[in-house]
């Protein structure tokens, strides 16, 4: 399958936002938190957020960068959602590949951070086939629980 990223439009938020996920992904659904929903919604047309669509015109994700660097320093982390029809089915390499390299094309950046639940041993597998490496993991309270994240990072020039 293959990838092509593009600015976000407010057609893709909406259909972001009826996005859920089965059994213990549903952490990732989309309408059920209010500050998710508003960040989804304030990074339409942004140029760190993207629409991603396949060969076939269809939307299948979305991604955001943002810039957490201290200090003057660039450091972008990543935010990655996969439609959730397609999760489970062997394109997250491809998927998280071609948004990595389309935010390296269009940011500039030579470090790049992503934090993953604990529980999601799918997405950890594929950052780590893409290079990420662990850093610390954190807990988050979120929406009244505490959830362990994994923090990954990958340095794009010491490769």
């Amino acid at each position: 399958m293959n990838f092509e990223l593009r600015i976000r439009t407010e057609s893709d938020t909406q259909e972001f936002l009826t996005w859920s996920y089965e059994g213990e992904y549903s952490f990732y659904d989309n309408a059920i938190q209010q500050e998710k929903i508003d960040n989804i919604k304030s990074l339409t047309g942004s140029d760190k957020a993207f629409s991603v669509y396949n060969e076939k015109n269809e939307l299948v994700g979305n991604c955001e960068f943002y810039d957490v660097g201290d200090d003057g320093v660039l450091f972008y982390a990543v935010g990655v959602q996969m439609k959730p029809s397609l999760t489970g089915q062997g394109h997250g390499l491809t998927f998280c590949k071609a948004i990595i390299e389309h935010g390296r094309k269009t940011l500039g950046f030579n470090e790049l951070g992503i934090a993953v639940a604990d529980f999601n041993k799918r997405a950890r597998r594929v950052y780590e086939k893409l290079g990420f490496e662990f850093v610390e993991d954190q807990v988050w309270n979120i929406r009244g629980n505490d959830y362990k994240f994994i923090i990954m990072e990958k340095n794009f020039i010491t490769q």
